[in-house]
């Protein structure tokens, strides 16, 4: 029951819809139904996009829905809840070209409101000139700033398209003066689903979580109280600009800002912004997404800003010999999800290389010509071709395993960006590729300076003196990676990247991310249908009391350094086995029209305990 938990965080999402409007533009009765969701089929064509979801917000009873409060005592609070606009056409890419003459604002908001998707608000912003979106992007609809809309839709995708048009990340709603980055914490109670990669995505892009009373989040690793921080602990609230934060909208935060939301906002807080050059050259070199990687990874913040400094200082000064970059440091620690995360946010492709199977060049590369299979090559070679002149990125994962044959097949491409496509002997151009090498080779240097300089590198102050270590670091796993693969690999290689292990705080997090996914997962509907759709457990809406008690319990039980954040999934596995067992004790039949159960996480002595309420006992 949403709105009733007190210190609870709500992992997972509703998918239950019911049948709306299906005869064309969707009508005002529609739009106003008081239900917690539906679907609404529009004028159907070819085009995928021209079948949508309205994404129906969970009423609660703070206020009447995308009202502002204007009692005495509460004047100018908002619920939370956006208005419904309705779209005034059936399609919002087949209009009429009379209808794209204008920029309108307002039914863009309303198709994203139905659930459109980013691509076909891509194609809708792509038939005006960049001018015209930019006057317009910022627009209030109904009273409210179209970025609030574009937040709602929780889409990664649509609130990086609406940044790229000019979209402002640090608007605030005009009458309540709630900021957009609350909203987003905010949102996870009504639409059930949650947003905490909205709220690091608004971060990256650069929105300061200053608005917002840092009591919320700061320090993030302790319990938030049920009602929120203290009237004492909440210094801050005098701030004019944090006024909002009162009554109505104090509980509902308190309700939503999560272990993960609070992470992302403290080390926001502590992180030093870029440089307004470092703003320009990215922009200019179609690098912006980079500047706020760090926002994206539990841990390893130090490491992925030197990621971003060695990349922005490359692409400012590009030449033939390509970027190669050694990430060091235990398994499952970030490696591999940083190098995704440097994939994603830049567009580039990636190729995963496992080098534990291969021992000869001709393995990694192909056979040459005249020999068998020469015409086939291999994926990494194929991918280079495919990929020739252009960014791209190659990530060998456990590089310590490959043999000397391999080392010395890499080096000219290493060294000038030139490799020979095995298939057709053609010339490929490897200049702006990315290569990545991955090793836990060197785990015990990176154990040992981490163990002598523990009171900085874990810490979230000393940004300057942790980033002096971290050289110091790289230069020793450099003098080892030489020792272990030879001078000539190890001189052609940019940058060595230390990882560390997790604080406690980090492994936290982590948990509370998998138990997050895997509310996720336990909150689809049932399905008594056979075959493959057929899903058993279902309608389950878990949720977290005391979240750190809960997650620290779990990461202090099954963490192990050698093995990071593999060795955390285990514990999302035992709660997953915990919940299903309670689940299987309630004495009466799975069905699809059962309601929804709710299973608490809490934390008693140390132990995590799990206990299912039926529809009936809520």
């Amino acid at each position: 029951m949403p709105g009733e938990h007190g210190d609870e965080g709500d992992a997972g999402n509703s998918n239950s819809t019911t049948s709306g409007n299906q005869s064309g533009v969707p009508n005002e009765q529609d739009h106003h139904q008081h239900i917690d969701s539906f679907t609404l089929a529009v004028a159907s064509s070819e085009d995928d996009s021209s079948a949508v979801r309205l994404q129906g917000t969970e009423h609660h009873d703070d206020g009447p829905q995308g009202q502002i409060s204007d009692t005495a005592e509460d004047a100018y609070q908002w619920d939370f809840v956006l208005p419904v606009v309705p779209p005034s056409t059936a399609n919002l890419i087949t209009s009429s070209t009379y209808e794209y003459e204008v920029f309108n604002i307002r039914e863009l908001v309303a198709w994203m409101q139905y659930g459109t998707n980013a691509k076909t608000v891509m194609q809708y912003l792509n038939r005006f000139d960049d001018e015209t979106a930019r006057k317009a992007i910022n627009d209030s609809i109904e009273g409210f700033p179209a970025m609030f809309y574009v937040v709602e839709t929780n889409d990664e995708d649509m609130i990086r398209l609406w940044v790229s048009h000019g979209g402002d990340v640090s608007v605030i709603h005009d009458m309540s003066k709630v900021p957009l980055l609350a909203f987003a914490v905010i949102l996870d109670e009504s639409i059930q689903t949650d947003t905490t990669l909205m709220t690091a995505t608004l971060l990256s892009l650069g929105a300061v979580p200053n608005l917002i009373p840092s009591a919320f989040y700061s320090p993030y690793l302790q319990n938030l109280p049920e009602h929120g921080p203290s009237d004492d602990d909440l210094e801050d609230l005098t701030d004019e600009q944090k006024g909002w934060c009162k009554d109505m909208a104090r509980g509902k935060l308190a309700r939503t800002c999560s272990l993960t939301h609070r992470y992302h906002l403290e080390r926001a807080s502590k992180t030093k912004k870029p440089s307004h050059r470092h703003y320009q050259v990215a922009k200019r070199t179609k690098a912006e997404p980079l500047l706020g990687i760090a926002n994206f990874l539990i841990g390893q913040t130090s490491t992925a800003k030197y990621l971003m400094d060695t990349l922005l200082t490359h692409i400012l000064e590009p030449g033939k010999k390509p970027l190669v970059l050694v990430f060091a440091g235990p398994s499952g620690h970030g490696k591999t999800e940083l190098a995704r995360h440097l994939g994603h946010l830049l567009s580039l492709e990636l190729e995963v290389v496992d080098c534990t199977i291969f021992n000869r060049e001709m393995e990694l590369f192909g056979s040459r010509h005249p020999y068998a299979g020469a015409g086939r090559g291999t994926p990494l070679n194929n991918f280079l071709a495919t990929y020739s002149g252009r960014r791209c990125i190659v990530f060998l994962d456990e590089f310590e395993k490959t043999s000397p044959e391999i080392h010395k097949a890499l080096l000219l491409p290493f060294d000038n960006g030139e490799y020979q496509d095995r298939r057709t002997l053609n010339k490929i151009d490897c200049s702006k590729t990315i290569w990545i090498m991955a090793t836990n080779a060197h785990d015990v240097i990176i154990q040992v300076f981490s163990t002598m300089h523990s009171r900085i590198l874990f810490s979230e102050e000393h940004e300057s003196e942790k980033r002096l270590l971290l050289k110091q670091l790289s230069y020793k796993i450099r003098d080892d990676f030489r020792s272990k693969h030879g001078a000539p690999v190890a001189g052609r290689i940019s940058e060595f990247l230390p990882f560390l292990t997790f604080t406690i705080g980090e492994q936290a997090v982590i948990v509370h991310k998998a138990l997050l996914e895997l509310g996720r997962k336990v909150r689809q509907p049932v399905s008594l249908v056979d075959g493959p759709d057929e899903k058993l457990l279902g309608n389950v809406k878990l949720r977290i009391r005391r979240d750190v008690s809960v997650c620290r319990a779990l990461a202090e039980s099954e963490y192990h350094p050698d093995l990071g954040a593999r060795s955390l999934l285990v514990a999302a596995e035992k709660v997953k086995r915990m919940l299903v067992d309670e689940y299987l004790n309630i004495d009466e039949e799975i069905t699809e029209e059962g309601g929804v159960c709710e299973c608490l996480l809490d934390e008693d002595g140390g132990e995590v305990t799990v206990n299912m309420v039926t529809p009936e006992l809520q």
